[in-house]
């Protein structure tokens, strides 16, 4: 059950889920006069930094062009939810069901990752300034296809681990 949307929509739509610390580096990341964005938007190209937010909480914070489709795989996780904020830039994301996917790679417990073979009956959808998109354990997804061409695209990604969520 992946949630996609403008940030501030979202965050509002998940008021209730004591979600504070993760909204609030997301506010940071967004204002240009934070240190959070100016760090982001600073970042070299192919960047892929480690930042903590709390003792259970970190984002990785990423720099890097969209590309084709086919340079890139579906993935899931067990122990973390992906939150996706795009900070500058576009990228189309994909988005499919675990049950309906055949495993490419069998889960990686120290990098929380299962990797599946492609298809092309994912749903597809365009992830721009200030949109995030959730994914939750059972949400395979596809991360850095270009839209129309290579973008350069800033991203943090939190990963927030599953009981914290509950």
């Amino acid at each position: 059950m992946a949630i996609i949307g403008n940030l501030y929509k979202i965050e509002e739509f998940l008021s209730d889920k004591n979600l504070d610390a993760v909204f609030e580096y997301f506010r940071q990341a967004l204002d240009r006069k934070s240190d959070v964005y100016s760090r982001i938007l600073e970042r070299p190209l192919g960047a892929f930094e480690k930042v903590k937010i709390t003792d259970e909480i970190f984002a990785l914070e990423q720099v890097y062009y969209t590309k084709e489709r086919e340079k890139c795989f579906i993935e899931s996780h067990r122990k973390y939810i992906d939150f996706q904020l795009i900070v500058r830039g576009n990228e189309q994301m994909e988005y499919i069901d675990i049950d309906k996917l055949e495993i490419d790679c069998h889960y990686d417990e120290v990098k929380d990752l299962i990797t599946y073979k492609m298809t092309d009956i994912t749903s597809k959808f365009l992830l721009q300034e200030h949109d995030i998109a959730i994914f939750f354990p059972d949400d395979a997804h596809i991360g850095l296809p270009k839209v129309d061409h290579p973008e350069l695209v800033y991203k943090t990604v939190i990963k927030l681990p599953m009981e914290l969520y509950r």
